[in-house]
């Protein structure tokens, strides 16, 4: 088969989610024998012409001059070039600024991530919401195959009566680096009896609430993300205490791996999204997880950890310390649940499965 993958930022991963995904199946679709293509941003900090057999479009993306308008411009750029090829499929990551031009997806080739509840999303109320409620009605009637990326959401998009599919992110399961602890001490960072949140700094993050109950239990809480941006700002000066760092984004895996390994619990605040790429990574550094109660959380986790409703439960669990036999066994389990149910040849060969029945 000859594969187009639309919708992300591109190749090799230096954004989130969907790239993350498309770095690491693609490539396993092109050692079992396929074509594929990736189309990628022109301003892509690492701008190669391919990765790992899988070929690397690039395609003018206007976003640093025109803003969000950049991001539809892009998308619309992207799907007349991969109409102009002989692809066999088109898979479409998501429909949040893609959606507008869905009326050019070929219907019989393309199958759409259909992502989280964007429309529920705090960022994206009042006109914006109802836009995405139109753009998600539109991506599903032009798409031959939905793929939901938990059960829940696959729950939801069944009102549409179409064809759809549960198809999880991945992850890798990660051992501790030896030199865990040296590394967050390089780095400035605590290196035991710690909480770590990492994650977009926004409303439906319930960062907030995390950081509140950090700072009213004194707890030592390391808040990694984004916090220049304007509601970013808000919280770190509503939040200057010396128990809440705030080093910034952290890119290097290394670093997070052993915050992830190290720390007491890792907080995972997600509410809208289906299965956070985040939440697995951390369960596969063998974390243990406190993470806000909702489905999509609950049905990823599988009895893991813990799960909070508010910041007045998360301060209960927060000032908790399980035994190291409970944690040790914890660890255990959700590697293990990484390896069984969210492994990447897993997610390729359930995406070939898909791709193939379309044709």
């Amino acid at each position: 088969m000859k594969i187009a993958v639309l919708g992300s930022r591109g190749i090799p991963n230096r954004y989130g989610g969907f790239e993350e995904m498309a770095a690491q199946t693609a490539p396993l679709w092109v050692a079992a024998g396929h074509e594929v293509v990736v189309y990628t941003t022109s301003d892509h900090p690492d701008p190669q012409k391919s990765y790992e057999g899988v070929r690397i479009k690039h395609i003018y993306n206007p976003e640093k001059s025109l803003g969000l308008a950049g991001q539809f411009v892009y998308d619309l750029l992207c799907i007349l070039d991969a109409r102009r090829q002989n692809f066999d499929v088109i898979l479409q990551l998501g429909y949040t600024t893609s959606g507008i031009w869905s009326f050019l997806w070929p219907k019989k080739k393309t199958i759409t991530n259909m992502d989280g509840l964007e429309h529920q999303r705090a960022k994206y109320a009042g006109l914006l919401s109802v836009f995405l409620k139109w753009s998600e009605r539109r991506a599903v009637k032009r798409s031959k195959l939905l793929i939901a990326d938990n059960p829940e959401i696959a729950r939801y998009l069944s009102k549409y009566n179409w064809p759809i599919r549960t198809i999880a992110y991945g992850s890798n399961v990660i051992n501790a680096p030896k030199n865990a602890s040296n590394l967050l001490k390089e780095a400035g960072l605590p290196s035991d009896n710690f909480h770590v949140h990492i994650g977009r700094i926004q409303p439906d993050n319930h960062v907030a609430e995390i950081l509140e109950a950090a700072k009213e239990t004194g707890e030592t809480l390391v808040a990694i993300g984004d916090y220049t941006t304007k509601y970013g700002k808000k919280l770190k000066s509503q939040f200057d205490c010396q128990n809440i760092l705030f080093p910034g984004t952290i890119y290097d895996k290394e670093v997070l791996n052993a915050l992830r390994s190290q720390c007491t619990f890792y907080l995972h605040g997600h509410s809208v999204g289906g299965t956070n790429p985040a939440l697995l990574e951390a369960m596969g550094c063998g974390a243990m997880v406190l993470a806000h109660d909702n489905p999509f959380n609950a049905s990823v986790l599988g009895g893991l950890g813990a799960l909070w409703e508010d910041e007045d439960a998360l301060k209960q669990l927060l000032v908790q310390r399980p035994s190291d036999a409970i944690r040790s066994e914890q660890a255990a389990i959700s590697k293990e649940r990484i390896q069984t149910h969210f492994n990447w040849p897993l997610i390729a060969d359930q995406y070939l499965a898909a791709f193939a029945e379309i044709q």
